[in-house]
């Protein structure tokens, strides 16, 4: 019987897989429209072309996944903000709220998770990728998490000023939030997603205390953790090194780390965790040699070692890395197996 890719990840979270360590460059969004007849802007709005660009992606890198989505402002344009299509990507405008509407979180209106804006398309999305992949392919279901997503919805900047003003109401504002987040987990995984993908950027280090992140952001992070029946992937950028024991703690099945980390170090930080990383976007598979990209992978697979990790990369793929880059990391990772750390 043939070994799947979702045997593969399953095993990975819980010690080795049998063959080589699962394979998941952030191939999504803007970089998987380069498999796609139509642009972004209509890709994004349309299941059939999401699920599509995805299959095409897979066959032509062979790595292990599918992502059902096309970028992530599906949740904040769901609550009414609005996304513009621009030439470097795609942005988000927030809601126009001041400090003083938002400290009422019982008056913050929420959306249909399976009904508002372009949800419907990312759920048959994964409705269909879980189809063609007969549950032998990770579908990862992508949402933000509460801190991200409130912070999209509303300008970053308030929410800072609120965290030091007024934590109560925005700890509130979270909660009602994260609320909505759950509800569309749950979507997600009804309708086939077997893995929950939760960037968190905005909870960087980089932007909030690793107190703030403690008290504020972890614990609804878990909220969502420990209700899904599904693996999660937390993936936050930056330097984590300050707040890793907290995203241990978050219940997530893996903690995908940014290529800043020291995947070693991390590993002794973590012990008992799933790491996940950290191929550079960039300067290896966008600016890179294919040589450069297999000195960067493998160099990740030696720090992190074969057991409990999955080879991602450190954050989205940009859209012009050559599918040469992509094809390398794929291959060496194949190549090197199951191999000790010294070879």
């Amino acid at each position: 019987m043939k070994y799947s890719a979702m045997e593969r990840f399953r095993d990975a979270l819980g010690g080795k897989p049998l063959d080589h360590v699962p394979i998941l460059p952030m191939i999504a969004g803007w970089v998987a429209s380069n498999f796609c007849s139509e642009p972004l802007s209509e890709m994004a709005r349309n299941a059939r072309l999401i699920a599509e660009a995805q299959i095409r992606a897979r066959e032509a890198v062979g790595y292990d996944g599918f992502f059902a989505y096309a970028e992530p402002l599906y949740i904040p344009e769901a609550f009414g903000c609005k996304v513009r299509y621009t030439p470097t990507g795609p942005l988000v405008d927030p809601l126009p709220l001041s400090m003083k509407e938002l400290e009422n979180a019982d008056s913050f209106p929420l959306p249909d998770a399976r009904k508002s804006g372009r949800l419907p398309v990312i759920l048959e999305a994964v409705e269909r990728l879980n189809a063609y992949g007969k549950g032998e392919v990770p579908v990862l279901g992508l949402f933000e998490g509460p801190f991200t997503t409130t912070c999209r919805i509303v300008e970053a900047e308030l929410i800072l000023r609120m965290i030091l003003k007024r934590p109560d109401k925005v700890r509130n504002l979270l909660s009602k939030v994260n609320g909505f987040l759950l509800d569309f987990a749950r979507a997600l995984i009804e309708r086939g997603a077997n893995v929950i993908l939760m960037p968190e950027p905005t909870a960087s280090s980089s932007m909030i205390s690793p107190k703030t992140f403690r008290d504020l952001v972890l614990p609804e992070i878990r909220v969502v953790t420990g209700d899904l029946n599904a693996p999660c992937i937390l993936h936050i950028c930056g330097d984590t090194s300050l707040i890793l024991d907290s995203m241990s703690l978050a219940g997530a099945g893996v903690l995908s780390l940014d290529q800043c980390m020291d995947l070693s170090e991390a590993r002794n930080k973590a012990p008992g965790a799933t790491l996940g990383g950290n191929v550079d976007p960039t300067n290896s598979l966008l600016l890179g040699s294919e040589e450069k990209v297999v000195e960067n992978t493998l160099r990740c697979i030696r720090d992190a070692g074969t057991s409990r990790f999955v080879l991602m990369s450190g954050c989205g793929v940009p859209p012009k890395a050559p599918i040469g880059n992509l094809k390398a990391m794929v291959r060496t990772a194949v190549d090197f197996g199951l191999g000790s750390p010294e070879d």
